[in-house]
């Protein structure tokens, strides 16, 4: 076991919950694959995010569970160490911040230069929760889905809290590309890239990804519709890719009105992450929104188109080329795209939007909706989508030229 680095150990920033249960148990979310789900070990104790489905739902009612604190912090090695440490034959927890598609691709993409500089390291990550799917991309990890076991985390040299990389603490307002912080961070080279090469070819399989998790990013139905005919009529085998986890999914799909399209096969969504992840990876082509999807193309370097709206493609897509990226060129009086927002505000009197659909400056945003409104989502994607979404409409002659250049096709559905 290498030695212990000379660095001052401080709590990880996210608080966990520490548990004992009396009889033996097993957990695993629905949309990961089950043979990443969790079963006890035995333990005395175990820990868990205070935020986890795990926590807030199964143990709060079971009667076997006994909860010792809800306030615990791991000892982790402090930020300034990262690029200091030698994790040569090292094993490595990282606690990863939260789930959300995207970053959890950023990560994996730094675990994979990680495991390049440092290939005699374990890496092990927890509270990869839904993006499960997504870590176990990377060869030889251990998935802790939703909780450790006190004798599992007695186990690794290092404990490193990921939520200290710069920028995730205003991840909110402005983007952040987690494999190039988390690369810089640990003084970590990244994986090289192969250059960008569209097949153009008959009878293409193109998959469609329009929905995002925030009507910021959702494409307009009508631009969606336009494509998939267009990439049909082209005679490419076109898969229009939906989410049924989104409650909004019916209304959208009703508004696109894809079923009678030529060569257009409409999905309702998968059940897990790891059925997108296999999807992607068959894929010829893609064209994407701004969502989880558009960064899993990364991890096997799928062609494609991806429009963004709200957030800045460079940043998002960073070094990555295999995605030509459109950027919608909205200009309003409140905000431009991109402004930064991921998702929608409330303002203090309860007013839901952003700049500029209540045509408000940033300052006077208040923070995210106590809670959710479905009729208010489905008018955002469906009737009354916001500024920079709507405008997509106005971009679509240079939009389909851009899917013209790379797949040769007529710039009309």
């Amino acid at each position: 076991m290498p030695a212990k680095p000379h660095h001052k150990l401080h709590p990880a920033r996210k608080k966990f919950t520490r548990f004992a249960s009396k009889v033996p148990f097993q957990f695993g979310l629905p949309n990961v694959s089950p043979t990443l789900g969790q079963s006890s070990d035995g333990s005395p104790i175990y820990f868990t995010r205070t935020t986890s489905l795990l926590r807030q739902q199964a143990l709060a009612t079971a009667p076997s569970v006994q909860i010792k604190s809800d306030a615990f912090h791991p000892r982790v090695l402090p930020r300034a160490a990262w690029s200091e440490t030698d994790f040569a034959k090292s094993s490595v927890l990282f606690l990863i911040p939260d789930d959300a598609l995207g970053d959890c691709v950023g990560m994996v993409l730094f675990f994979r230069a990680f495991a390049q500089k440092y290939p005699d390291a374990k890496i092990a990550v927890l509270n990869s929760a839904s993006a499960s799917d997504i870590f176990a991309t990377v060869a030889d990890i251990e998935i802790f889905q939703l909780f450790i076991s006190s004798k599992q985390l007695a186990r690794f040299d290092h404990v490193i809290d990921l939520s200290e990389m710069e920028g995730w603490d205003t991840i909110a307002q402005m983007p952040v590309n987690p494999e190039e912080s988390l690369c810089t961070a640990f003084a970590i080279s990244p994986i090289a890239l192969p250059a960008r090469q569209p097949m153009a070819k008959p009878g293409m399989n193109i998959g469609i990804l329009p929905m995002a998790s925030s009507p910021l990013r959702t494409l307009p139905p009508a631009l969606v519709r336009d494509i998939a005919q267009m990439l049909g009529n082209a005679g490419h085998q076109v898969t229009l890719i939906l989410n049924a986890y989104q409650g909004v999914m019916r209304a959208y799909n009703d508004s696109i009105a894809a079923d009678e399209l030529e060569n257009v096969t409409v999905i309702d969504g998968f059940r897990t992450i790891g059925e997108l992840i296999g999807f992607t990876e068959k894929q010829d082509y893609v064209v994407l929104a701004d969502s989880g999807p558009a960064h899993i193309t990364k991890l096997f370097q799928t062609p494609g188109l991806g429009i963004y709206t709200s957030a800045a493609a460079k940043v998002l897509q960073g070094r990555h080329t295999n995605l030509r990226n459109w950027q919608s060129t909205y200009r309003g009086d409140f905000c431009a795209a991109p402004c930064g927002l991921a998702k929608l505000r409330a303002t203090s009197d309860g007013q839901i939007g952003c700049m500029g659909s209540l045509k408000v400056p940033f300052d006077q945003l208040g923070d995210l909706p106590a809670a959710s409104n479905k009729a208010l989502a489905e008018k955002l994607v469906v009737e009354s989508t916001v500024p920079c979404v709507s405008h997509l409409q106005s971009d679509q002659d240079a939009i389909f030229q851009v899917l013209d250049e790379d797949l040769k096709m007529p710039t009309t559905p």
